[in-house]
């Protein structure tokens, strides 16, 4: 399993765990525990925390389901990565829903619903905007093309599965029309345009990919990594290939 699972399922089931603390522990609620008891018996405390333990029940077992789809590469690491951030935010929403509604319903001195708890509904918002901007940014950084520069002493690859590699230790460069059958990927995304990552190739050799799907594409044997590489469009595909070649492997 690759490192998202492992925290997809820890996470679910920290979450399962919390949930059922919070029905039988309801103290543990925030800020619920820290109120007096005049005003705790405003509040409607069993609906309360009966929607904690299924609302972060619900949201524990989706987080699980998702990983356990990326272990069996139903979907690929940055899919779990978006799955995973999308679960967390639809979990803020029955939160914050669930908060209202048990608060309490009192009346101050005014004649107005007490607020029992301070939940300000801009709060909540602004947070689920941040996540979904956050979401937005991780799958506009897995879509980007890598920047790829061949220097005297080493090639530089951007991105999330960059490398540095020393040009001494190049062995070959060669230019592909198409890509070799690909088993599985070990470690790494694959998203609509591109391939990153760790690859298991179906001829039993282990490849790091920096690929878009689209031919030419670069094979580059080091002594100690078999690469695929290509640039954001075939002319500049085919001047990388030509700096690679000037190394004279």
């Amino acid at each position: 399993m690759e490192f998202m699972d492992y925290f997809n399922i820890g996470m679910g089931a920290v979450l399962i765990v919390i949930g059922w603390l919070c029905y039988y522990y309801p103290n543990m609620i925030n800020p619920y525990g820290g109120l007096p008891p005049e005003r705790k018996e405003l509040v409607d405390i069993d609906g309360l925390k009966r929607s904690v333990a299924i609302i972060m029940t619900v949201t524990g077992v989706l987080l699980i389901g998702v990983a356990l789809l990326s272990v069996f590469k139903v979907i690929d690491e940055m899919v779990s990565v978006y799955a995973m951030m999308a679960v967390v935010i639809a979990m803020m929403i029955p939160l914050f829903i669930a908060m209202r509604k048990y608060n309490g319903f009192g009346r101050d001195e005014n004649g107005q619903r007490a607020s029992v708890f301070n939940v300000p509904s801009k709060a909540v918002w602004v947070s689920m905007g941040l996540t979904a901007v956050l979401i937005i940014a991780i799958f506009s950084f897995g879509n980007q093309a890598p920047k790829i520069q061949v220097g005297e002493e080493e090639i530089s690859i951007s991105g999330m599965y960059g490398r540095h590699i020393p040009t001494s230790e190049v062995v070959s460069v060669e230019l592909l029309e198409k890509m070799p059958p690909v088993q599985m990927r070990v470690n790494g995304s694959s998203t609509g345009k591109y391939n990153k990552g760790h690859f298991l190739l179906k001829n039993g050799e282990k490849c790091i990919m920096n690929i878009r799907r689209k031919a030419p594409y670069i094979e580059l044997r080091t002594t100690e990594n078999l690469y695929y590489l290509n640039g954001a469009s075939e002319e500049e595909t085919l001047r990388l290939y030509e700096q690679l070649k000037s190394l004279n492997p």
